[in-house]
């Protein structure tokens, strides 16, 4: 619980910041990140209800790298913590496809042959990655923000690389990813439960 707990607290203290400095629009955002991580455990009426912890875990620490180290600290000044950002946001996005279908296989909705899987992991992780470059480029030019840019980087490169990213981490997920669960026994507990809620 309290592992859960910690980042939460880290990131809403991050919106209030935000806010306090006169950034409104991107403490809304980290509040509205923070609340659809919750949406499991008002579901579920649960506050340990949701995705498997270490994914849980390695999305909140995703979002502090982003909103507490990279916007308010200023973190994102340095060359290269943008491309190692934006590749574990890929492979988590993997990773939480991943999941989507082994739940689905666990409640018998769907069967996927294993390449497939794979491909489909890597096609959706692609895809969010595009569109997240689709938002970064609507809010450049709504907000005249930067959300484009890379110290050192012209704003094709940093989209490009930024979607070669994409792919290695939806790949590392699609080959990694079903040996993790394979040998992780509490996570094929908790994704069982997951399948548990689900309705009918």
């Amino acid at each position: 619980m309290l592992l859960r707990m910690i980042p939460r607290i880290a990131i809403f203290l991050t919106a209030l910041a935000q806010m306090a400095s006169g950034d409104v629009l991107y403490g809304v955002f980290c509040l509205f990140a923070l609340a659809i991580t919750l949406i499991p455990a008002i579901a579920t009426g649960r506050l340990d209800a949701g995705i498997p912890l270490v994914l849980e875990l390695g999305l909140l620490c995703l979002m502090i790298t982003d909103m507490t180290l990279g916007n308010l600290w200023g973190f994102y000044r340095l060359p290269w913590y943008d491309k190692a950002i934006h590749l574990g946001s890929s492979l988590l996005v993997g990773m939480i496809g991943l999941l989507a279908i082994y739940v689905l296989d666990q409640t018998g909705r769907v069967r996927f042959h294993p390449w497939l899987a794979g491909l489909a992991i890597l096609l959706v992780t692609l895809g969010v990655g595009a569109l997240w470059e689709i938002a970064e480029y609507i809010i450049d030019q709504l907000f005249d923000r930067a959300a484009q840019t890379s110290p050192g980087m012209s704003e094709i490169d940093d989209t490009m690389i930024d979607l070669i990213l994409d792919g290695v981490g939806g790949l590392a997920a699609a080959l990694v990813g079903p040996y993790f669960i394979r040998h992780s026994h509490r996570t094929q507990v908790e994704l069982r439960e997951l399948a548990d809620l689900l309705p009918a």
